[in-house]
C-alpha cells in the first residue's frame, strides 16, 4: 500500500508544479517505506537529503514563477518554503540518532505540509500564473 497517494484533487492545474508535486510525492514514499523497512541509516540520510535536494529546486522554481508574475503573496509564501527547509534540516541533523522514527517523523510531517500547501497556497499561485503572461506549464 502506498503512503501517500497523488490524486487529481491535488493538481493545481500546471503542469510544471504538478510534477514537481508528483515527483516530491514518491520521494515521501520511499523515505517512509525505508524506516518502515528498518534500513541503514545510510540510506535513510541519502533519501532525506535527496528530498531536501528536490524540495529546494522545486521552491526555487515556484519562487521565480511568483516574481514573473507580480504574485501578491510571494513573501508568505517563500517564508513558508523556508520553514519547512529549516524543519527538515533540523530532522537530517537527528536522524543519525532515531533512524527510523525521525525519517517517518520526516514523511508524515512533508505528507501534511504538502497537501495543506497544495490546497491552501500553491492553488491560489497556479491560478496567478494563469493569469498573467508568464506562465510556464
Amino acid at each position: 500500500m502506498v503512503y501517500f497517494q497523488w490524486n487529481p484533487t491535488l493538481s493545481v492545474g500546471n503542469t510544471l508544479i504538478d510534477s514537481d508535486h508528483q515527483n516530491l510525492i514518491n520521494i515521501v514514499n520511499e523515505l517512509y517505506t525505508a524506516a518502515d523497512l528498518k534500513q541503514d541509516c545510510d540510506i535513510l540520510e541519502d533519501i532525506l537529503q535527496r528530498l531536501f535536494d528536490y524540495t529546494s529546486e522545486h521552491f526555487e522554481r515556484e519562487e521565480e514563477m511568483m516574481k514573473l508574475t507580480g504574485y501578491p503573496g510571494f513573501e508568505n509564501h517563500k517564508k513558508q518554503h523556508k520553514k519547512l527547509l529549516e524543519r527538515v534540516v533540523r530532522l537530517q541533523a537527528s536522524l543519525a540518532e532515531k533512524r527510523e522514527y525521525v525519517a517517518k517523523e520526516t514523511a508524515e510531517l512533508l505528507k501534511f505540509w504538502l497537501t495543506s500547501h497544495i490546497y491552501m497556497a500553491d492553488k491560489e499561485l497556479a491560478i496567478a500564473i494563469q493569469k498573467s503572461d508568464a506562465s510556464p506549464q
